[in-house]
């Protein structure tokens, strides 16, 4: 057994798609999945991620057809008084016409074709990676957006409670001046922190406004679209330590996947140029058939090209250099990713521990807290307190329990930012 300080309880599950419900306002509520979904179907990013995937696999159709015969038809048509070879006939203007139908068959290029595959098989690789990469972007954006608005309408609550408190104390005192019991500075200290606390939840209701206007940008919905959002589910808690996470992520992570592409396709590069800067062999057969003037007269040819470069100013030395450092920057650039994937999944992994402790601290903070201001106020009703002493307990109490929302909020975010880091998907079933 691992020590316990080392295996961390991850809220792994993410609720899966619920049915949109509709307000009576014809606000649209999303679940967290909804809102993951619709970044990954509709965000730009992810569009652009996926035309690249086409362009790649388009490439390698076009790489793949160098090995492949090449038929094509031919047609001449002419009207003049030169012949075939170009001179002058001497005679009168003829007409002469030809259609044929020709092939050609690659037979052996030295492994010049073979190369310009295996670097286009790679770059299609590299670019499904990207688009993966992509999609995990989107969907932790979303989620990101998701949790904050979550949290910006739970303050909201907080602050209108907290107004409310505010605005009853500033009853009380008044209520106290007119019987005597208490000073006028202490009716407007009451109505400063009242003012206080409306100042505090008009801060927090335009934060509710920019954090929806966030969620729609990530998920690619138009700004003016009314949207609410449902509290997730509960997830499931399973054990994962830090360094589990941290190899996880090396494993699955499309970034890993995408470098790793990179470099194959860079290796590709370095075999490619040291062919072409060497001695090179190219064998073709060709043949054609004839449609007309002569219907069925056909020929054939096996051709073969010998080349090698004895001086090119450096050109082919130089570039078999460049592919060889290209591909050492791919393998630098590599370990670099490999390198963050793993720091980035390790540290998720402990913010989830802390996450989840200061969930448990700032409730037992908040309920201390609202204790604390109930005997305050207790103490001052029965002339014993201050106000004073009571305004401080009041913002203190207001204080935690924001920091309890956040704290909640904070822990979902950080289960789905570690799920993210590991590379496990984060939308489900797509």
């Amino acid at each position: 057994m691992r020590p316990i300080a080392a295996v961390l309880l991850v809220l792994i599950a993410i609720p899966a798609a619920a049915p949109a419900r509709v307000h009576a306002q014809g606000a649209q509520a999303l679940t967290l999945q909804a809102a993951m979904v619709s970044a990954v179907d509709r965000h730009p990013s992810v569009v652009a991620a996926a035309r690249a995937v086409q362009a790649a696999e388009a490439r390698l159709v076009q790489a793949r057809a160098g090995t492949a015969p090449q038929v094509s038809v031919t047609g001449r048509t002419a009207l003049g008084t030169l012949g075939a070879t170009g001179s002058p006939t001497g005679g009168d203007a003829s007409t002469s016409h030809n259609v044929a139908v020709g092939a050609t068959l690659p037979l052996y290029d030295g492994g010049i074709t073979a190369q310009q595959v295996a670097q286009a098989q790679a770059s299609l690789e590299g670019a499904r990676a990207s688009f993966a990469a992509a999609r995990q972007d989107a969907a932790l954006t979303a989620a990101e957006a998701y949790f904050q608005v979550l949290r910006a309408r739970r303050t909201v609550e907080v602050r209108e409670a907290a107004v409310q408190t505010a605005q009853a104390q500033v009853r009380q005192a008044e209520a106290f001046f007119r019987a005597g019991t208490a000073a006028q500075a202490d009716v407007i200290r009451a109505r400063a922190a009242a003012a206080s606390a409306e100042a505090e939840l008009v801060t927090a209701r335009g934060q509710v406004e920019i954090t929806v206007a966030s969620l729609r940008s990530a998920m690619a919905l138009p700004l003016d679209q009314p949207i609410d959002v449902a509290d997730p589910a509960v997830p499931a808690a399973v054990a994962v330590s830090a360094a589990e996470a941290s190899n996880e992520a090396a494993r699955q992570r499309p970034e890993v996947q995408r470098s790793d592409a990179d470099v194959r396709s860079a290796e590709a590069a370095v075999r490619l140029a040291r062919i072409r800067a060497g001695l090179q062999v190219a064998v073709n057969a060709n043949g054609s058939v004839q449609v007309t003037p002569d219907p069925g007269q056909a020929g054939w040819s096996v051709s073969a090209t010998v080349s090698h470069p004895l001086f090119d100013g450096g050109r082919s030395k130089a570039a078999v250099e460049e592919a060889t450092a290209n591909l050492e920057a791919a393998a630098a650039r590599r370990e670099a990713t490999l390198l963050q994937i793993r720091t980035q999944a390790y540290q998720a992994a402990v913010g989830v521990t802390s996450a989840s402790a200061r969930v448990e601290a700032t409730r037992v903070s908040a309920e201390a807290a609202a204790e604390a201001l109930r005997v305050t106020e207790g103490r001052y009703q029965a002339g014993v307190g201050t106000l004073l002493e009571v305004l401080d307990a009041q913002s203190a109490a207001s204080q935690a329990r924001v920091a309890a929302v956040q704290a909640v909020y904070d822990l979902h975010l950080a289960v789905v930012s570690l799920q993210h880091a590991v590379g496990r998907a984060l939308v489900a079933g797509r």
